[in-house]
């Protein structure tokens, strides 16, 4: 790993050229955009490969996956600093980061509940280093809940169900509650609310109604409202989400929620995109 200074960025990535003006592109329809088709296809070729490879875990379908979409060296974020890494180490340091988040949360016995958790990748990553806890995910793909199931379907401590946050009640997280005690769940999303134009009413509406009967909420997730407005990378990050339609209300919405008190928030705890870093949100029962 090696810094990167942000003048050398767009070397390593197109973006800065495109929010700028200087990139003669074709402008793509925003993450508002992109349904749940899109992903639901992308799981399916995933699936697909994992068909005919069936020896294949689930690290080394990450892995597979990461290099056909990437090269070395890539550019990543820590702490609002650049740095150029190899593909591998990229996701090397994105698993550290996820398992660092549920730190100091799990004592051993816990279920986490990992909402819009795609195929389940961190449920695996999670699963190796909780040792003494059950990992629940939800995703609203069918190919993505059927890969999920092809790669962990003979784990004890690893399920994956169908789930969307639109639904006006979340029977994934009902049938936990109805038989854990509520200091025994954790809810997780990774990265999984940016496909939400607006997260407001389903934190306000949905998630507030299961926050007294949990122990703790946390989020790796793309926190708009972190990003500076007095540095030009922040400035970057912050025409970056509008181009692409990601939502701005995230940290706001559990902020203001009823029986919600966020306890952390700790911005760019690392960024696979070094213009859409995941932020570490952390909150409890008030």
């Amino acid at each position: 790993m090696r810094e990167l200074p942000l003048d050398d960025l767009p070397k390593h990535s197109p973006w800065p050229a495109r929010l700028l003006g200087c990139d003669d592109w074709e402008e793509q329809p925003g993450y508002g955009g992109i349904g749940v088709s899109t992903y639901d296809e992308v799981y399916g070729k995933l699936r697909s490969l994992v068909r005919e490879n069936p020896e294949m875990g689930f690290r080394e379908l990450q892995r597979s996956a990461n290099h056909y979409a990437e090269e070395s060296p890539v550019a990543i974020s820590r702490s609002e600093s650049l740095y150029l890494v190899d593909v591998d180490e990229k996701q090397e340091l994105q698993d550290e980061a996820l398992v660092a988040s549920l730190a100091g949360t799990l004592d051993g016995g816990e279920t986490v509940v990992s909402l819009g958790c795609g195929w389940g990748y961190e449920l695996g990553v999670l699963a190796e280093s909780y040792t003494d806890c059950e990992f629940l995910g939800g995703d609203p793909t069918e190919n993505g809940v059927a890969l999920g199931r092809d790669l962990f379907g003979d784990r004890d401590r690893i399920t994956v169900e169908a789930f969307d946050f639109r639904d006006d009640w979340w029977d994934l997280l009902e049938g936990v509650l109805a038989d854990a005690d509520p200091d025994e769940v954790v809810l997780f999303t990774q990265g999984s609310l940016t496909a939400l134009p607006s997260v407001r009413d389903i934190v306000v509406e949905t998630l507030a109604d299961y926050a007294d009967r949990v122990r703790a909420g946390v989020h790796l997730e793309h926190v708009y409202e972190l990003h500076p407005e007095d540095t030009l990378l922040g400035h970057l990050r912050r025409g970056y989400a509008d181009l692409r339609e990601y939502n701005d209300d995230m940290l706001a919405s559990l902020r203001v929620a009823d029986g919600i008190d966020v306890t952390s928030a700790t911005y760019d705890v690392i960024g696979g995109n070094p213009l859409h870093p995941l932020s570490e949100v952390r909150w409890k029962p008030a």
